[in-house]
């Protein structure tokens, strides 16, 4: 199962498009994303808006960078790569949450 993170904006008739692009990481990875970055991840879950966020994937991109080392746990249980793809991950959101400040995130479990 992956974590997929959208932005998304409320159009007329409380309608919802998407924003920038879909960000997937492997569903395993929450606590890693928690460790590095404060953020508890949910399922089905809006955690505020991009602008609310940024700090928080800032963090998460920059601990992960800086002392990997710290983390490796995370690769043990979560298979190799999984901070690789967690770095990747922050850097995507962070793109996009820099391009759409108001846009609202919202996270959900896909198969």
């Amino acid at each position: 199962m992956n974590y997929r993170v959208i932005l998304r904006i409320k159009v007329q008739d409380g309608k919802w498009i998407q924003v920038g692009s879909s960000h997937e990481i492997s569903w395993e990875a929450r606590g890693l994303l928690q460790a590095s970055s404060g953020w508890t991840v949910l399922n089905q879950f809006s955690p505020g808006s991009a602008s609310s966020m940024t700090s928080l994937f800032e963090k998460g991109a920059l601990t992960l960078t800086h002392s990997p080392e710290s983390f490796l746990a995370y690769e043990v249980d979560c298979g190799p790569g999984t901070i690789r793809d967690a770095i990747a991950f922050y850097h995507g959101l962070l793109e996009d949450c820099r391009a759409h400040p108001y846009a609202e995130l919202y996270g959900r479990i896909v198969l």
